[in-house]
């Protein structure tokens, strides 16, 4: 017996034994639709990040997020840190992470680190790490260079201590973290290994 000799009808094959509510539906599906997409958009769109340093060094203070303050002090003078904190930074810090991964189907993403170190004043200097993803995350809008990972200002205490406050994300920070504390006391320590 096939399905039509069963007797069984569908509003396909039989017009006149359609749902009551199709044309409802039918007619207020596109406004639901927008709804949804609405609904789903703007949280997405709300996602607010630091836009420049400060704003980084603010949100970390006002601790939003998954942030930290660390204050560290370094026998050495601020000249010896800078000048070993801009050696390391620009071999070590500055690269692209490229990843491969195998998740169903071949991803490709890769981190490109951005440093930036620079005197901003007689006893003062500044670090700062951005790191710009690729893909990047969906709902915001990431500052030139990347987002603000990791921040340092750096002051003379007197002639032979510089005091650190470091700015930093709580995750995914360790490796670097150590090597910065390290060269901030003149330990020229090797390279963290990034992913």
């Amino acid at each position: 017996m096939t399905f039509l000799e069963s007797g069984i009808t569908t509003s396909a094959l039989n017009p006149s034994r359609r749902c009551p509510y199709s044309s409802f539906v039918t007619a207020k599906l596109p406004v639901v639709g927008s709804l949804l997409v609405l609904l789903v958009a703007a949280p997405a769109s709300a996602i607010w990040v630091p836009q420049n340093r400060a704003e980084f060094v603010k949100a970390v203070e006002d601790g939003k997020g998954a942030t930290t303050i660390d204050k560290l002090s370094s026998d050495q003078p601020l000249d010896k840190v800078y000048a070993l904190l801009e050696e390391k930074v620009s071999s070590c810090l500055d690269v692209k992470v490229s990843r491969t991964a195998n998740v169903g189907y071949v991803e490709h993403s890769s981190t490109d680190y951005n440093p930036t170190v620079m005197r901003v004043g007689k006893d003062k200097a500044e670090f700062t790490l951005q790191l710009q993803h690729n893909p990047r995350g969906v709902g915001h809008t990431p500052p030139p260079g990347g987002l603000y990972f990791m921040a340092a200002d750096l002051r003379a205490i007197d002639e032979n201590h510089t005091e650190i406050v470091l700015y930093r994300s709580s995750i995914g920070a360790k490796k670097i973290v150590e090597s910065l504390t390290k060269w901030f006391d003149g330990d020229p320590a090797p390279c963290p290994k990034l992913k």
